[in-house]
């Protein structure tokens, strides 16, 4: 049995992946290499095209979108102190919704904070 480096969970030695100096459970593994790009223009593009059609966020976009609408602009530490929500999920989840036009970031001095399109 080992320990995932990053969460802490006990994982089998066989479903270890070592990245970077780390050893991780598959789901740290994946969250460490895959990092969603917030200005991808044709992730936009495909936004677009699929506009007008039944917009289906996740409940944690909506949670975010619903946070953003009400209480923002706000900073990313803030909005996963409220939705209890790690800081790599809401950059995963909000690049999704900056790529439907519905949020976007902008800085304010030294901080980037959050809002509707």
């Amino acid at each position: 049995m080992g320990q995932c480096n990053k969460c802490g969970a006990s994982v089998n030695a066989s479903e270890i992946y070592e990245y970077a100096g780390e050893s991780l459970c598959e789901d740290c593994y994946l969250e460490r290499r895959t990092k969603l790009v917030t200005c991808d223009p044709w992730a936009v593009y495909s936004a677009r095209s699929a506009k007008g059609k039944t917009l289906q966020l996740t409940e944690i976009q909506g949670r975010i979108l619903n946070l953003i609408k009400s209480k923002g602009p706000l900073d990313a530490p803030e909005i996963c102190k409220q939705l209890g929500i790690s800081e790599t999920q809401f950059q995963n989840d909000f690049a999704t919704l900056r790529h439907m036009e519905l949020a976007k970031g902008f800085k304010d001095g030294e901080k980037v904070l959050y809002t509707i399109f």
